[in-house]
């Protein structure tokens, strides 16, 4: 699918103000939706979104919810959910089942979907089906993110309303924070849009440094650079210590896979006691 990076942009530029000034997803913002003129695939997951966004019911929470997060490189999705098996790690969402848990995979952004794939494309990651013809400006770009994790809003409260169940999620609002504020997007207008998305209970940050994470590199998107991912890395140990998303641990990120696995297990385990 190809889209045209002007019509989406104003569509995000409309879906900032929508999300400005309602506090609930309502009929008038169904008709907000529909006017955009972006095809009527994009419609629907932007309303997906949307009430994800605009849902400011709290429910009650029985499960846990667990965020891995770091600057690119840093390990979190062979931490989260080592896909090639690599030998001596054991994947958070394993020891998680291991203790009879259910749980709730999440990696953003989540190019398998329609919105993740405009973040993709965005970034021009190779493989999304989806194209953009033209650009989308950074004004409103950083949208794109919100939107890929506000489709999961609902479900991720849904999950935790019940007794051993899990959320484990490969990055989440800390991450849109610390890349966008780099590049001029204040922090207080993200979180202002996210302000209904569900709070972690608890991020790990694995931490490592912009020398190392272009070191790990092989093919790099327009964020992976050494000055602006040494910017990255020193907004998320801030806004880490200032426990601005939620309680965070930083880990450090250095060794071998096996040694860091380590690390975050003993945590996870000590909070998970705790709870």
């Amino acid at each position: 699918m190809i889209f045209n990076a002007t019509l989406v942009n104003e569509a995000l530029r409309r879906i900032e103000r929508i999300v400005d000034l309602n506090d609930s997803f309502n009929a008038e913002v169904e008709r907000e939706v529909e006017r955009m003129e972006v095809p009527t695939v994009l419609k629907k997951e932007f309303s997906k979104a949307l009430r994800g966004l605009l849902d400011p019911v709290k429910t009650p929470r029985r499960g846990f919810f667990i965020v891995v997060t770091g600057i690119d490189k840093s390990g979190k999705e062979t931490q989260c959910f080592n896909p090639r098996r690599t030998p001596g790690v054991k994947s958070l969402m394993d020891f998680l089942l291991e203790l009879k848990g259910e749980v709730f995979p999440i990696s953003l952004p989540s190019y398998r979907t329609l919105l993740g794939s405009l973040v993709g494309s965005y970034l021009g990651v190779k493989d999304v089906n989806v194209k953009l013809s033209g650009e989308i400006s950074e004004e409103h770009a950083w949208i794109l993110w919100s939107l890929d994790r506000a489709q999961y809003n609902n479900d991720v409260k849904s999950w935790l309303n019940q007794r051993n169940h899990y959320v484990l999620a490969r990055r989440w609002t800390e991450s849109n924070v610390c890349y966008q504020t780099v590049r001029g997007i204040s922090e207080d207008r993200i979180l202002r849009f996210e302000r209904n998305i569900e709070k972690p209970d608890l991020i790990l940050v694995i931490d490592i440094t912009a020398e190392e994470a272009l070191t790990r590199s092989r093919e790099r998107d327009r964020y992976e650079k050494l000055d602006f991912l040494e910017k990255v890395r020193e907004k998320l140990l801030e806004i880490s210590f200032r426990g601005l998303i939620g309680r965070t641990v930083v880990v450090n990120g250095f060794g071998s896979p096996s040694e860091v696995n380590s690390r975050l297990l003993k945590i996870l385990n000590f909070y998970l006691r705790r709870s």
